[in-house]
């Protein structure tokens, strides 16, 4: 259950991340459009005016301003190009040295609780012997 919500969250999440919301606002206008020129025209001279952009609805006019807003609008972060490394990386050798002095040479014993595991697993009788009998 929570595996599938995930997926769906991730969709709905990348879809509006894309602007897929004024997709489907769009696709609803353009619906009601073609509903509302059917009623006077023939299909095809309704399909054509829908299309055209010439005859565009009310909420055709809001989903332009909003879209034209949002692009407007300043990311919040904005992305910089890194043309270059520093000058202390070019061409130099770093040794970060986090090892404690004290334990610099000392030979690190595995955890008391994991020495089971160190062990190899113990051999199954012979199935041979077995099946003779």
């Amino acid at each position: 259950m929570f595996h599938i919500a995930g997926h769906v969250s991730c969709f709905v999440a990348v879809f509006a991340m894309l602007g897929g919301h004024w997709l489907v606002l769009q696709s609803v206008a353009w619906t009601r459009m073609l509903a509302e020129f059917s009623k006077q025209e023939s299909l095809p001279a309704a399909i054509s005016k829908t299309f055209d952009g010439q005859h565009p609805c009310p909420m055709c006019l809001k989903i332009r301003a909003g879209r034209q807003q949002e692009e407007r609008q300043p990311k919040n972060a904005p992305l910089t190009k890194i043309e270059r490394l520093p000058d202390w990386t070019v061409n130099s050798q770093v040794f970060l040295d986090f090892v404690p002095a004290q334990t610099r040479g000392a030979v690190l014993a595995p955890p008391p609780l994991h020495a089971d595991f160190i062990d190899s697993p113990p051999t199954p009788p012979p199935r041979g012997s077995l099946a003779a009998l």
